[in-house]
């Protein structure tokens, strides 16, 4: 049985919610719905609360759900991570490409008929941008060659590329039963200080560059973005995305950001659930935010 009913697997990071064919989508709901998870504290129970208020807002549209795991933003290379998101890749062609619920395998990437793009954190980045990064990599693929996104969110990220921060993320994707202290010292601290050095050294992808594909009009196209992120949130400063905002409106983005101001990471919805969801409704369709700017704080 799935963890995440009625999504079904497609893989073991890959699931996917179909609705029933004689349910007639609303023109003006997404054709495709995909969700790419954060790494600590990302279980099941936890994702699910995300996975039953799309399913309710939007039952007749296609919810893809793509799950991170520690592995994915430490020791996989992209083309192993890359390997893994192919049941995603073929899910997405066949729903969105010529013969599925919408897209045209001759539009360029940005708005239009696609997918609503819902990204958590470093790890649901990391997964979002490999997602549409190997969308032209298979090989004899006829059909789409890009992510078709119409709307893009990111949750609680991007964040910046220090140690603390690195190594705090990679903590919380533990169980809070295990005991960490001889793990930590023995093997978990001089891990992350290997790949936090090999990426400083240019070796492996930076937060910072990920910053930077994010903005990259190759990767989402020009999708609207809406920035959903937490004062209170000791993983990804409110400043950090602040300033990926900024970062995209001078590139010419249409972005916009929601700040709550008491929330842990990735748990935006524990403070007001009727606000955050409120906000993603408006944003998908096309209505402007009210935002709350850091000076209030």
């Amino acid at each position: 049985m799935s963890p995440f009913e009625p999504l079904r697997p497609l893989a073991n990071n890959v699931f996917l919610y179909e609705p029933q064919l004689n349910d007639r989508r609303p023109r003006e709901d997404p054709p495709l719905i995909i969700l790419c998870t954060w790494v600590g504290g990302a279980i099941p129970r936890h994702i699910n609360k995300y996975v039953a208020p799309y399913l309710h807002l939007y039952p007749h549209s296609c919810i893809l759900l793509i799950t991170t795991h520690i592995l994915d933003i430490s020791v996989r290379s992209f083309a192993a991570v890359r390997a893994r998101l192919k049941p995603a890749r073929d899910a997405i062609r066949r729903i969105l490409g010529p013969e599925g619920v919408g897209g045209d395998t001759n539009a360029s990437p940005g708005p239009g008929p696609g997918a609503l793009l819902h990204i958590f954190s470093h790890g649901g980045c990391n997964t979002a941008v490999q997602l549409a990064l190997s969308m032209g990599e298979d090989e004899g693929q006829r059909g789409l060659r890009h992510l078709p996104v119409q709307a893009v969110i990111f949750d609680c990220c991007p964040g910046d590329d220090s140690f603390l921060r690195m190594y705090n993320a990679a903590a919380v994707s533990f169980p809070k039963a295990f005991p960490l202290g001889t793990f930590e010292s023995v093997l978990l601290y001089p891990s992350i200080a290997a790949i936090f050095g090999l990426q400083r050294a240019g070796f492996m992808h930076s937060v910072r560059q990920l910053r930077e594909q994010m903005n990259d009009r190759t990767v989402f196209g020009s999708a609207p973005r809406l920035y959903l992120y937490s004062a209170a949130d000791d993983m990804v400063p409110w400043y950090d995305v602040r300033a990926h905002v900024d970062e995209a409106r001078s590139q010419g983005f249409q972005a916009e950001g929601l700040m709550f101001r008491d929330s842990p990471h990735c748990a935006l919805i524990q403070e007001d659930a009727a606000r955050y969801w409120g906000a993603i409704q408006a944003f998908w369709r096309g209505e402007r935010q009210e935002e709350e700017r850091a000076s209030k704080l």
